[in-house]
């Protein structure tokens, strides 16, 4: 799954990119539509499985 991090603490448009979305606390991973607060593993594994069953193709399994 392709990703980009980012660090608010040394990048200016993320941290008010992060505030704007109405979030004051890290981390938040957003995949897709989905945004999860803090480290939530089930939460993360579930939405890899939805960002995988929608955007990899099956013929390259």
């Amino acid at each position: 799954m392709p990703f980009t991090a980012y660090n608010v603490d040394e990048d200016d448009r993320a941290y008010d990119e992060l505030i704007a979305r109405g979030w004051r606390t890290v981390p938040v991973t957003i995949i897709g539509e989905r945004t999860i607060k803090g480290f939530d593993a089930d939460a993360l594994m579930g939405a890899i499985a939805d960002w995988r069953v929608r955007f990899e193709d099956p013929s390259q399994s």
